[in-house]
C-alpha cells in the first residue's frame, strides 16, 4: 500500500468523506437554485414524473444529508448501528453513511436532471 493510497483511504475511513459529500450536495443544490425552473419534479414512477413542487424543495436532499451526518456522528445512535443485528467495523460504519449520502446526492443530481429534460 502506497502512502498516497493510505491518506485517501483514511479520508474514506473518517467522518470528514461525509462532511465532504454532505458539502458537495449542499454546493450543488445552492449552484442549481438558480437554473432551475419554479416547478420542479419530486416524485417519480418509472422513471416519469408524477407529482412537482416548488424548486425550494431541491434543499430538502442537502438537509437530508446534513441530518444523516449529524445523526451518524452521534455515540449511541453509531453504537446501535455497529452492534445490532451484524456487528460493524468503524470503517465499515463509515462506509455505510458514506454510500447513504451519496445515493441521496444522486437522487439529488436525477431530480435536477429530471428537470430539465
Amino acid at each position: 500500500m502506497t502512502v498516497e493510497s493510505g491518506i485517501v483511504m483514511n479520508f474514506i475511513n473518517s467522518r470528514k468523506f461525509s462532511c465532504a459529500i454532505c458539502g458537495i450536495g449542499c454546493l450543488i443544490a445552492i449552484i442549481s437554485f438558480f437554473f432551475l425552473p419554479n416547478i420542479i419534479p419530486t416524485h417519480f414512477v418509472g422513471g416519469v414524473a408524477d407529482g412537482f413542487g416548488n424548486k425550494i424543495q431541491i434543499f430538502l436532499f442537502p438537509a437530508l444529508q446534513m441530518l444523516l451526518t449529524f445523526l451518524s456522528g452521534k455515540e449511541k445512535i453509531k453504537y446501535y448501528m455497529t452492534h445490532s443485528k451484524r456487528f460493524l467495523t468503524d470503517n465499515q460504519f463509515q462506509w455505510m453513511i458514506g454510500g447513504v449520502l451519496i445515493i441521496v446526492m444522486m437522487a439529488e443530481v436525477w431530480v435536477i436532471y429530471s428537470s430539465f429534460a
